[in-house]
């Protein structure tokens, strides 16, 4: 955190921060994540919370079995879930100071908890100022 002498030097950072997470979160409604099954038939796209967004079965994956072709759908929809992750983990990971897809609940917790407070400290800082 960088030092802060004054109020003015707090409300700078504040909304420095406050910035950094508004691109965060823009940052993170344009990703895709994209995966191909095991063996090629399916490819699927997931966005955040792993919500499926495009999935796309060839012609010839007809021919496999239903539990096939469900292995199949279910290894695109991972790869594709497991490629966003690591999309958020690059995005997220300097703000958070830990990569969501690694780290304990705990530890996205406690970073969610810093943009909580300075967040509140910012409120905080804009009615005592009248903003």
């Amino acid at each position: 955190m960088a030092e802060i002498h004054s109020v003015e030097g707090l409300a700078d950072y504040a909304y420095q921060q406050i910035e950094r997470i508004q691109r965060m979160e823009r940052e993170l409604a344009e990703q895709v994540g994209e995966g191909t099954s095991r063996d090629g038939y399916v490819k699927a796209k997931t966005g955040a919370a792993g919500v499926l967004r495009d999935l796309k079965i060839e012609a010839d994956a007809m021919r496999l079995s239903p539990e096939a072709l469900t292995a199949e759908v279910r290894s695109a929809i991972s790869e594709a879930q497991a490629d966003f992750a690591r999309r958020a983990d690059d995005i997220m990971g300097p703000l958070l100071h830990a990569k969501p897809s690694e780290q304990a609940n705990a530890a996205i917790e406690q970073g969610m908890q810093r943009l909580d407070a300075l967040t509140a400290d910012l409120e905080r800082l804009a009615r005592a100022r009248g903003l």
